[in-house]
């Protein structure tokens, strides 16, 4: 999960001084500009989560003795990235994971294990060792290119702040 507050400090150097700079931009334009940031930065992990679900090697032909199958818990790999809060104080998330239902309870019993037999696949651990560090540079980049469209769209006026 990703977190981005307009009034707390990151954990990044580049990402603070980038959420600095979208606290000054109306919130109506910086919230729409974050989330879409957010969304192009997650989407990259859909596939990575996908390859660390097992099992891992065998996409075709016949499957392990004993392995059941994950088709449906690889399908449901999704990102959702959402504004909570108030525009004073509110905060943009993301998260990369599965969706829910049944493939949201298979994959924790598949994350941690259980005790009647399935044994812990560790399926998060590895994709945020594989995806993490590449994330947070990409979510930088992405922010950047979102506020020089939040400014043009500021500059044009097509968004205009309401007072009522």
């Amino acid at each position: 999960m990703i977190l981005l507050s307009f009034d707390k400090k990151a954990a990044d150097a580049t990402i603070s001084a980038l959420m600095a700079r979208y606290s000054a931009l109306p919130r109506h334009i910086a919230k729409k500009h974050l989330q879409a940031a957010m969304k192009r930065t997650l989407a990259n992990g859909v596939p990575v989560l996908r390859r660390h679900t097992p099992p891992m090697g065998d996409r075709r032909g016949r499957k392990k003795k004993g392995d059941r199958s994950t088709g449906a818990l690889r399908r449901a790999a999704t990102t959702k990235a959402k504004f909570i809060g108030r525009n004073a104080d509110g905060v943009v998330w993301g998260v990369l994971g599965f969706k829910y239902g049944f493939q949201s309870r298979k994959a924790i019993w598949m994350e941690n294990g259980t005790v009647k037999g399935i044994t812990p696949r560790r399926i998060v651990e590895n994709t945020m060792a594989e995806y993490g560090q590449p994330s947070a540079q990409r979510l930088a980049s992405e922010m950047g290119a979102a506020l020089e469209k939040a400014a043009a769209e500021l500059a044009a006026g097509m968004n205009p702040t309401r007072n009522y």
